[in-house]
């Protein structure tokens, strides 16, 4: 299995769990959490957030 593939794997996942939230005001932090959490629970991934990558940048 590629990196590709399982990043897709867990996008899925996570499009099931958060369903319709995806994409409202602020559920992107929430959404990060968990995709860091299953990358390295699943496939022992080290990924960054985009917060945690530009702390400059202030996300909804």
């Amino acid at each position: 299995m590629t990196d590709k593939d399982k990043f897709k794997n867990v996008d899925k996942i996570i499009a099931k769990e958060y369903n319709a939230s995806i994409g409202r005001m602020g559920n992107c932090h929430a959404v990060w959490i968990r995709k860091k959490q299953l990358l390295k629970e699943m496939y022992g991934i080290d990924w960054l957030t985009p917060e945690e990558e530009h702390p400059e940048i202030i996300f909804d």
